[in-house]
């Protein structure tokens, strides 16, 4: 039976559609130990998203999940307990097996998180927040991750040392699976031998140890341990050493590739 339009639409020669609800609803397999809900926030298969499966998504079955960035998401699906802020970055931390995961105000520096995106709305006051609303960060989608993984456009975190690091500081911006490739240190204090270190979280180095013993003097990092430069659950932390490691004051800056 032919068009019963006055103007028909002829099918175009190459079949061509742009099927976009299924490109921003990937597969995923749940591996968090028990059922996700339909509408809960999780992350899963390095995606991040809401479940959008009417009955859930069963422990070890595949479901589909919603990762569209071009939307705001309100939810109370979050760690009441935490002060929200509009215009800070959001992070998501996995309940795992346990519990239904939290959207927290910061990186907790431990436990499988990701940062997810930027806070536009909060209600309730800090310390008893009742919802968060936010806009989500961009994600790569399964057709062209592999691809987009080799040209991923590197980041940069600038870490300010105003407080004795002898014993480690933790970088806040950092998250399981971001990849260091390069460092470099401006000195802000005169402090004889002063050395700067960036190691992960587990105290392994990241690099070797670059000069900051002379206010104003850049330094870069001779060396770079590949074998540690993919940052674990542990995430990363600078380290004072050599002469008075307490008084070693400067500036990194950490180049990585995000996960």
């Amino acid at each position: 039976m032919g068009s019963q339009l006055d103007n028909a639409v002829p099918v175009n020669v190459y079949d061509f559609s742009e099927p976009t609800s299924n490109d921003k609803q990937p597969l995923v397999a749940n591996a968090e130990g028990r059922t996700v809900l339909f509408a809960e926030l999780v992350y899963l298969g390095s995606y991040f998203g809401d479940v959008t499966d009417q009955d859930g998504i069963a422990n070890a079955a595949s479901g589909r999940i919603n990762i569209d960035s071009d939307r705001t998401i309100r939810t109370e699906q979050i760690k009441a307990a935490d002060t929200f802020t509009v215009g800070n970055e959001l992070w998501f931390v996995s309940g795992g097996a346990g519990a239904a995961g939290t959207l927290e105000d910061s990186d907790p520096g431990s436990g499988t998180r990701v940062a997810v995106g930027v806070i536009t709305e909060e209600e309730g006051t800090g310390g008893a927040q009742t919802s968060v609303t936010f806009r989500p960060y961009v994600q790569l989608q399964a057709a062209v991750a592999a691809v987009a993984a080799i040209n991923a456009e590197p980041k940069t975190i600038i870490a300010k040392i105003t407080a004795d690091a002898s014993a480690g500081i933790a970088v806040a911006g950092l998250a399981i699976g971001d990849e260091i490739v390069g460092v470099h240190v401006i000195c802000t204090v005169t402090n004889g031998s002063g050395t700067l270190v960036l190691e992960d979280g587990d105290g392994d180095d990241i690099t070797d140890g670059i000069a900051c013993d002379t206010a104003d003097a850049v330094a870069y990092m001779a060396t770079l341990d590949d074998s540690k430069s993919t940052l674990p659950a542990s995430g990363a932390q600078i380290i004072s050493v050599g002469g008075t490691a307490a008084n070693t004051r400067g500036i990194m800056i950490i180049t990585y590739i995000p996960a």
